[in-house]
């Protein structure tokens, strides 16, 4: 359903004297028809002065037959000149050019277009003159019945004359409609609306408007309603408590008195007021903030008794924020202008940014995405492109939404779309800027930061300093917090599991509230950060309300789309690209996402600069670095040899040495101006110029102001697993463990990793001597490095030992506890400084600890702890066992295989839980019924859970008393506890109303209701 709005207002007349305000009052009325009410600007036609002729306006009639349908409705204003023959009693609109009657629109003329017009209702307002016999009266019934039922109603402005105004105000009529329109806090019908202008009439002897409905076919005793925007009723009442401080930054050397502030939010009036004096030429001006939210009318009638001479004074600067849902700006600022007539009014963002702010970044025209084969991603949700495109757009002019973050896997597009957004708002807000910020290149200065462990928005802005001459003066602390509260300033930070890793003890969720705390007023910053999944999950946040998307790869759909952009008209070429994209798909369960963006990327540029076939013969490979297996590999491998033919670039084992030398001793970034001496430290060997230009255009590198850094994450980690294999391999050249390859393992090699998973796929054999290569390796650490900080180490390298075994051996008991006694055990029985460490993972991975011995050993966040082997001769001597699952099994284990071992609370309970032998069953019903309402606890309070998410996967892990699934959940409802909904086919549960506080008194202390003692009487 659509409302209407038809508008013909005419001051200028060819042949009557011109009138002053009719186009006024018009444009008040639809302003405050499309600013509060469902009434939108698409559905506006507007006819002024010389267009409104008697052919235009009755054109307009015309179409509105044949557009408008019952879903319709119609309100029609017309503001100009009228006229009434009292002989023929007939009265008339006079249209632009009319110089006589017969020029004039007779009102039998417009009703029977109205008769015509097929819509639900229609209102009609007429500022002229304009016959009461067309009216009549209706009857009273529920507001329900007014809708429902179509209308035809009019509204007079008077029996005889009708008053004009002058060239600033509205005429009286259209002011007292305006008003009643403004004023409303609620949904209006057309009789409500008439009687309060007709009210406001009474004591007026020149002019009575009358209303009521039109004496003709199609009013069956309904009443259009003017319906208030739902979101209207949402926005915030609230001042700005930075006023002042806008001001001081504006004149740094001016005194402001602070004249009033006012707040009433019953009657949303509430502004600021203050007074600055120049005391050179003795004249004050006056700056008026206005609160979000107000009432725009009764705010101004507020501060004309308060201040009656500061309206009339011509001295008045106004500032307005921008409302939540606020559609078109200057709409509202020209409403405001009508009213307050200040000398200069601005959104208070926009005088920030343009009068409080010096130029902060250089001006650049080009784009942040400069490729032509851009492909809009896919979310892990499955969403279609069109709201990917609109994802952006919804997100930046949310209220109070200031963090979107963009997660996904190594060269998955995280940063391409980020530039993607970046672009769109560059291209919307062009007043806006950008401010992108590569963690690679400020991590090495956040180090250096004292404060390192609580890092704010503020030092990552700082930290640009270091590495980039683009900004031309550093804003202070407190100017660039006002800029992001205000919008002015798009944030990007890029990769910030590279902060996450790289600096000790930076708190990802004090971060994050510094980035809240600097929206917290205007509420209109928004930074988005790309992280990739992994650290982004594994962050124990304090809490989690942002705005997330996940990429997924490519389909098979988009990489054909992007070879199709890539390659053009070349079919030839297409066809090559999609056949060597085939033999590097990701498994998929699905098949959907199945291609790897950065690898589609490099297939790209092997066709793009092939002219001849292409072998796709791995065994053209030959590299001492690279493995012919491995199909990345081939890919690298066949970049670089381009790079050869094309630039001259050096040998591909001298590019791939230095790609090693990059990832591992330079952390995948070095200063541009340093490149040639990096390159040549090396390689070993000097090099010249020509090569080191080559570098700078090579595939895997992109140069940035003052760095060169890898184009794709995927290629730090790629090189990486190249270095780390070396150390896994009998005949390897490597003897010495570097403080490099320690960093590496420890940040990157947990089970499962992807690093882990890389390095794997490049041994080649694995047998005694290679076990006892890493066995001298896992020594040198111990003898080198602190307990905690070898511990990490010796984890991670027992962890990817575990992946090669793996590799050629069975995952079993056997092989796993000989690799573990191989490495670990100092004689027979006897275990030292083993390292189980983050080892959780869907296949099971368990151990013999039968007859053993173990000391000096750190068992921590291990899910398969209790599925190993135990027998009353395990030891575990002064070792630490933290984080180890909660699904315990009556292993044998009880205290007494524990001597001086420091552990936590949840090994404690689950040997208590293990020897409790006296448990009855009534106890244990109720642990697991307390353990079941617990799975509806969300942020500190009961709420809505997904039965396929949340409470069918834990459920067997709290089912410690065998109880069927099926038969509680229906005792639960039969008790009246649970609520069940379906929602998108999935059942969602929830507790009910009524049983809420005896469930949260039950988690809370245990204490139990008769309710709940009735449901565990029958659990039993």
């Amino acid at each position: 359903m659509s409302n209407k709005l038809f508008l013909i207002g005419i001051n200028a007349y060819s042949h009557q004297a011109n009138l002053e305000s009719s186009i006024r009052d018009i444009t008040d009325f639809k302003n405050i028809l499309l600013e509060k009410f469902e009434f939108e600007e698409k559905d506006v036609y507007e006819i002024t002065d010389e267009n409104a002729t008697s052919k235009n306006i009755q054109d307009a009639f015309r179409s509105y037959i044949k557009q408008l349908n019952e879903n319709d409705n119609l309100v029609i204003y017309y503001s100009g000149h009228g006229d009434f023959d009292e002989s023929s009693d007939i009265g008339y609109w006079i249209p632009h050019e009319a110089d006589h009657y017969t020029d004039y629109i007779p009102n039998n003329t417009i009703t029977a277009y109205l008769e015509k017009i097929a819509c639900k209702h229609i209102f009609l307002i007429s500022d002229s003159c304009f016959s009461n016999s067309l009216l009549r009266s209706g009857k009273t019934k529920s507001i329900e019945e007014y809708f429902e039922k179509k209308s035809r109603w009019a509204l007079a402005s008077a029996f005889n004359e009708a008053k004009d105004s002058d060239a600033y105000s509205n005429t009286l009529f259209a002011e007292v409609l305006i008003d009643a329109l403004e004023n409303s806090t609620k949904n209006l019908r057309v009789s409500e609306i008439i009687e309060n202008v007709k009210k406001r009439f009474e004591i007026n002897q020149f002019q009575t408007p009358q209303g009521s409905p039109l004496q003709i076919s199609g009013h069956n005793g309904g009443e259009f309603i003017f319906n208030v925007r739902q979101q209207l009723d949402k926005r915030e009442f609230k001042g700005y408590v930075d006023f002042k401080k806008i001001l001081k930054l504006y004149k740094r050397n001016s005194n402001f008195t602070e004249l009033d502030t006012f707040e009433d939010k019953t009657n949303k009036i509430g502004y600021q007021l203050f007074e600055e004096i120049d005391s050179v030429i003795q004249k004050s001006t006056n700056y008026l903030y206005l609160y979000e939210g107000i009432n725009q009318t009764k705010t101004l009638k507020k501060l004309q008794d308060q201040h009656p001479k500061l309206i009339s004074s011509k001295n008045l600067v106004i500032f307005i924020p921008i409302e939540k849902d606020q559609k078109i700006t200057e709409r509202r600022k020209k409403n405001i202008n009508d009213k307050f007539k200040p000398i200069s009014l601005f959104y208070i963002d926009d005088f920030i940014r343009e009068h409080c702010t010096p130029k902060v970044i250089l001006d650049d025209d080009s784009k942040y995405l400069n490729i032509s084969n851009f492909i809009l991603p896919i979310l892990n949700n499955d969403s279609e492109n069109s709201e990917v495109k609109n994802y952006f757009h919804n997100w930046y002019n949310q209220v109070d939404d200031p963090i979107l973050v963009i997660k996904g896997s190594g060269g998955i597009g995280k940063t391409t779309l980020a530039h993607y957004f970046a672009d769109k708002l560059m291209h919307k807000n062009p007043s806006r800027y950008v401010l992108f910020i590569d963690s690679i290149l400020i991590k090495d200065s956040l180090l250096k930061n004292k404060n390192r462990g609580n890092l704010n928005l503020y030092n990552f802005y700082e930290a640009l300093f270091d590495i980039t001459d683009n900004i031309q003066e550093k804003l202070s602390e407190e100017l660039f917090q006002l800029n992001i509260d205000a919008g002015n300033i798009l944030i990007i930070i890029d990769g910030l599991d590279e902060v996450i890793s790289k600096i000790p003890n930076f708190n990802v969720s004090e971060f994050l509230k510094s980035i809240k705390s600097s929206t917290t007023d205007l509420c209109n910053g928004k930074v988005i950060i790309t992280c990739r999944t992994y650290f982004w999950d594994n962050t124990n946040f304090v809490e989690n309300n942002f705005s997330i998307i996940e990429l997924e790869p490519f389909s098979e759909e988009q990489t054909e789309e992007f070879f199709n952009k890539s390659f053009g008209e070349a079919q030839t070429k297409i066809k090559k690209a999609i056949k060597l994209a085939n033999d590097f798909k990701f498994p998929s369960n699905d098949g959907k996402h199945i291609y790897h963006p950065y690898v589609l990327d490099i297939i790209r540029s092997i066709i793009d600069s092939e002219d001849d076939t292409i072998n796709f013969d791995l065994s053209d490979l030959h590299s001492k670095y690279l493995n012919s297996e491995i199909k990345n590999d081939y890919i690298t491998y066949r970049v670089c040899d381009r790079e050869i033919k094309r630039v001259g670039q050096i040998s591909v084992e001298e590019q791939i040495q230095f790609f090693i030398y990059l990832s591992v001793q330079k952390r995948g970034t070095v200063k541009a101006l340093h490149l040639q001496h990096e390159i040549e430290k090396s390689l070993g060997k000097s090099i010249n110029k020509t090569s080191v230009e080559a570098f700078k255009s090579h595939p895997f590198l992109k140069c940035l102001d003052s760095s060169v850094v890898f184009k794709y994450d995927f290629l730090s980690d790629l090189f990486k697993s190249i270095y780390l294999s070396s150390y896994f391999n009998f005949d390897n050249d490597q003897n010495a463990v570097s403080d490099h390859f320690t960093d590496i393992i420890s940040e990157s090699c947990w089970f499962g990793s992807a690093l882990n998973t890389d390095t794997t796929n490049r041994i080649k054999h694995w047998d005694t001597d290679d076990v006892l290569l890493v066995s001298d390796v896992i020594s040198q650490i111990k003898l080198n490095y602190k307990n905690a900080e070898s511990n990490k180490i010796v984890g991670n390298i027992f962890n990817l030992c575990l992946a090669i075994n793996h590799k050629f051996n069975p995952n079993d008991v056997v092989a796993n506890t000989n690799l573990l006694k191989d490495l670990f055990e100092v004689k027979a029985g006897e275990i030292e400084g083993l390292c189980l460490i983050d080892i959780n993972v869907d296949q099971k991975i368990k151990f013999d600890f039968s007859d053993l011995q173990l000391s000096n050993s750190v068992i921590d966040n291990y899910d398969n702890f209790w599925w190993c082997k135990f027998n009353d001769k395990t030891k575990f001597i002064n070792s630490e066992l933290l984080n180890l699952n909660g699904k315990h099994k009556n292993t044998g284990l009880n205290k007494a295989n524990f001597i001086d071992c420091n552990f936590d609370s949840s090994l404690e309970k689950s040997l208590k839980a293990i020897s409790s032998n006296n448990h009855n069953q009534l106890e244990k019903i109720k642990i697991f019924l307390h353990d079941f309402f617990h799975l509806f606890v969300s942020n500190g309070r009961l709420g809505r859970q997904w039965e396929h998410k949340v409470i069918l996967p834990r459920f067997s892990a709290i089912n410690k008393c065998n109880i069927n699934y099926k038969r509680l959940i229906q005792i639960l409802k039969n008790h009246e506890f649970i609520l069940i909904d379906n929602e998108l086919n999935k059942r969602k549960f929830s507790i009910k109303s009524d049983n809420k506080e005896n469930v949260v008194k039950y988690i809370k202390d245990g204490t139990v209701s008769n309710s709940i003692a009735k449901i565990i009487k029958e659990l039993q």
